[in-house]
């Protein structure tokens, strides 16, 4: 039996922060911004950048909450293995090949990064036990 809220808490985390963060993106802010419209923001996006936030951001919400509970740890994983692909890719070509305009900036890279680690972790943990069971003869 797995640990399916730890999977579920963490899908609706990201989710709802990734669809914040892609809204964000589109109004000029020192955090996430266009860095031609904004002043040097911490990370840099154009407005496809932001359109995969908030793709992204609803996977996540439709594991939290459209996948039955006994499916939401390899969600989470599979979610975890979608960015360990975007952050080779985006490290390979910072423009993704041409597609954004704007240059992913290397804040970008370990956020990419960091979420696809902390997926695979919490995946991998939901599915496993609950919690130990002590057995008594």
């Amino acid at each position: 039996m797995g640990n399916y809220g730890l999977a579920r808490g963490y899908a609706a985390l990201v989710g709802i922060v990734l669809v914040v963060v892609g809204l964000l993106g589109f109004i000029a802010n020192p955090i996430v911004a266009d860095p031609n419209a904004a002043n040097n923001p911490i990370f840099h996006t154009d407005a496809i950048h932001n359109i995969v936030h908030l793709g992204s951001g609803a996977v996540a919400l439709f594991i939290a909450f459209g996948l039955p509970a006994e499916r939401q740890p390899n969600g989470v994983i599979g979610f975890g293995l979608l960015y360990v692909a975007i952050f080779v890719l985006v490290l390979l070509s910072p423009t993704l090949f041409g597609i954004l305009r704007v240059p992913a900036n290397p804040p970008l890279h370990i956020l990419h990064a960091a979420l696809a680690i902390s997926a695979l972790a919490v995946g991998y943990m939901a599915r496993g036990s609950a919690g130990a069971t002590a057995y008594t003869r």
